[in-house]
């Protein structure tokens, strides 16, 4: 998958207050970004809205337990 329409349909869930995007399948893969300090894969932790869109993500590394915000072109899908 080419990372801007990674980012499009991304984008897309956030605009319908989704954290996670179905395949063909119906598996729901959830949006997560890397700590920026060990590199993990974070879930998110905390959200923030803006009528039905999701406005603002926040994430918890299990690891080191740093919450962290990661800009949206570096999101990725799990």
């Amino acid at each position: 998958m080419v990372a801007s329409s990674k980012t499009k349909i991304i984008r897309k869930a956030l605009e319908a207050s989704q954290l996670f995007v179905a395949d063909k399948t119906g598996y729901r893969r959830f949006i997560y970004a890397s700590c920026p300090n060990d590199g993990n894969a974070s879930p998110v932790n905390r959200q923030e809205r803006s009528g039905q869109a999701l406005t603002r993500l926040l994430f918890r590394c299990p690891i080191c337990g740093t919450e962290f915000e990661s800009p949206i072109e570096s999101l990725f899908l799990r």
